[in-house]
C-alpha cells in the first residue's frame, strides 16, 4: 500500500481503573493473567488497541469508512489496514517507557517491580438464592494490573492528502468516554485518560527528511506537534451513599499491624500516582469498593422489578423455570448488563456487552474497622457447632461513598429497563438493598442521594 502522506500520533495514557488484557491462559496462582512483554511487565498488544479502536469506529461511522481505515476481508476481496498500531510500553517511576529488553537493574524500579507482582482479585457469582454459583464455576480469581500505570504507544496511517478526514475521525474518537481497553470493562476495568498526545502529518514529497529523522523510540517527540488531551466526560448517574452501620466488601487480607487475625477482611489494592513533574509512586493497601460488588446486587434487584412489572412471580413458576427470569437469563437484565454468546451454537444469539458501567472506587479517607467474632449455632442443641468459629473485620460507617454510574446507549434502552434500573438504584440509596459481605448479618446498609442525568 502506497501513499504520499504519513499521519503519525504518539501518545501516553494513564489507567484510572485496574485493567486486564488476558494472556488466554491460567497462571500459577490465578485463573486469568495479563499479557506481559519479555521483561515480565504488563503490556498493551497492538492488536488489542487496534481492535478497540476499530470496534468503536464502526459504531460511530459507516462500515465503508471503517473498511477504508482498518481494511477488510470478504471472501475473495479485501484490503489491508492503513493504520499501523504499536504495542503499548509501560512507564517506570521516571515516566519513561520501557522499550525492548531492559537491564535487570532497571526492573528494580519501584513502579516496575510492583507491576510484575499485581494484586490477586477474587470474584464469586451469586445465584438468585443469594448463594455462590458453585455449579456454574462462579468462583474465580484474576491478576489485574493496578490503576495509575502509564503506557506509551504510536499510531501511523498511510494515505493521501485527500484522506485526512479518516485521520480526523480517528483523533476525534480518542475523546469518546466509551473507549476502554482490555476485558471486564463493564465491571470497572480498562478506563483511562490521556496525559500526552503529539502528532504530525508528513507529506513525503517535501517532508521526507523530517519523517526519516523521527526517532524510533516512543519517547522521541521531535518534529511532532503537541495536542491538547481530549476530555473524556460522560453523562452519569451520581450516587452519594453514607454507610448506616457495618459494611465490607470482602476478599482482602488483614494488614500486619492490625490486632487479631480476621478470616474475612475488606478488599484492598494498590495504585500508581503521579506528581506534576512526572514522578510515579505506588500507594499500597488502599481500601477498594469493587464495581462488581455493586453491579451484582443491582442486577438481581433489576430482575426483581422487571419480573414484578411483567407480572411474573415465584409462586407461579416451576423450579426449572427460575433460571429464565433471574440473573443473566432475564431479558431486562440482558438488556442492561449484557450476556454471553449462546454456548449451544444458536446463531441468532450472538451475545451483547452490558450498557451499565461502574468503576472501582478507591477510598482515601480514614475508615474505622473492628474485629467481630462469630460462631455457628447447632439448631438442635443450641450450642456452638464444631469448627465454625470465625471472625471478620468490617468497617464502621465513615465518609460517604460517591459512585459515578454510566449508561451507554441509554436512548436505545426500553422503558421497562430504565424503570427497573431507577427503582433498583433508589432501593440502594434508601437502604432497601444491601451490598457487600455480611448482608445476612445486618451489614451493607447505605442511604444517600441520587443525581440523575437527562435520560
Amino acid at each position: 500500500m502506497s501513499g504520499t502522506h504519513r499521519y503519525v500520533l504518539r501518545g501516553t495514557l494513564e489507567f484510572t481503573t485496574p485493567f486486564l488484557i488476558g494472556a488466554g491462559r491460567e497462571g500459577d496462582v490465578a485463573d486469568a493473567v495479563f499479557v506481559a512483554d519479555p521483561n515480565g511487565l504488563p503490556a498493551i498488544p497492538g492488536s488489542s488497541l487496534a481492535g478497540v479502536l476499530r470496534a468503536r469506529f464502526r459504531e460511530r461511522y459507516q462500515e465503508e469508512t471503517t473498511h477504508r481505515l482498518f481494511g477488510f476481508q470478504q471472501k475473495d476481496q479485501g484490503e489491508g489496514s492503513r493504520l499501523a498500531v504499536s504495542w503499548g510500553c509501560l512507564h517506570d517511576s521516571q515516566d519513561v517507557p520501557v522499550e525492548g529488553v531492559a537491564d535487570p537493574e532497571r526492573l528494580k524500579d519501584p513502579v516496575l517491580a510492583h507491576a510484575q507482582v499485581p494484586t490477586l482479585r477474587d470474584h464469586v457469582r451469586i445465584t438468585h438464592r443469594g448463594a455462590s454459583d458453585a455449579a456454574g464455576h462462579g468462583k474465580f480469581d484474576e491478576q489485574a494490573v493496578c490503576a495509575g500505570h502509564r503506557f506509551s504507544f504510536e499510531l501511523e496511517m498511510i494515505g493521501t492528502e485527500a484522506e485526512g478526514d479518516l485521520w480526523d475521525k480517528l483523533l476525534d474518537l480518542l475523546g469518546d468516554p466509551a473507549l476502554r481497553l482490555g476485558g471486564k470493562t463493564r465491571r470497572g476495568y480498562g478506563a483511562f485518560q490521556f496525559v500526552r498526545l503529539a502528532q504530525r502529518v508528513f507529506d513525503l514529497r517535501r517532508d521526507f527528511e523530517a519523517y526519516r529523522a523521527l526517532p524510533v523510540s516512543l519517547t522521541g517527540l521531535q518534529g511532532l506537534k503537541e495536542l491538547s488531551c481530549p476530555r473524556r466526560a460522560e453523562e452519569t448517574v451520581t450516587l452519594t451513599l453514607r454507610p448506616r452501620g457495618y459494611w465490607m466488601f470482602g476478599g482482602g487480607a488483614d494488614l500486619p499491624e492490625q490486632p487479631g487475625e480476621a478470616d474475612m477482611a475488606p478488599v484492598r489494592d494498590s495504585r500508581v500516582v503521579w506528581t506534576k513533574d512526572g514522578k510515579g509512586t505506588v500507594q499500597r493497601d488502599l481500601l477498594v469498593v469493587p464495581a462488581s460488588g455493586i453491579k451484582g446486587a443491582l442486577a438481581h434487584q433489576v430482575a426483581f422489578y422487571a419480573n414484578a412489572q411483567a407480572g411474573t412471580f415465584a409462586d407461579g413458576l416451576k423450579t426449572e423455570d427460575f433460571a429464565t427470569v433471574t440473573g443473566s437469563e432475564n431479558p431486562v437484565v440482558r438488556e442492561l448488563f449484557g450476556c454471553t454468546k449462546d454456548s449451544k451454537g444458536d446463531k441468532e444469539d450472538r451475545g451483547q456487552r452490558g450498557r451499565v458501567i461502574l468503576d472501582d472506587l478507591f477510598l482515601d479517607g480514614a475508615y474505622v474497622s473492628q474485629l467481630v467474632h462469630h460462631v455457628g449455632i447447632d439448631r438442635f442443641t443450641g450450642g456452638a457447632r464444631d469448627q465454625v468459629l470465625f471472625c471478620e473485620r468490617p468497617l464502621w460507617q465513615g465518609d460517604p461513598l460517591v459512585f459515578a454510574l454510566g449508561v451507554a446507549e441509554a436512548d436505545h434502552l426500553s422503558d421497562e429497563a430504565l424503570r427497573a434500573l431507577r427503582r433498583a438504584l433508589e432501593d440502594l440509596a434508601q437502604g432497601r438493598l444491601q451490598v457487600g459481605a455480611g448482608s445476612g448479618r445486618g451489614c451493607g446498609y447505605f442511604e444517600g442521594t441520587i443525581t440523575w442525568p437527562r435520560w
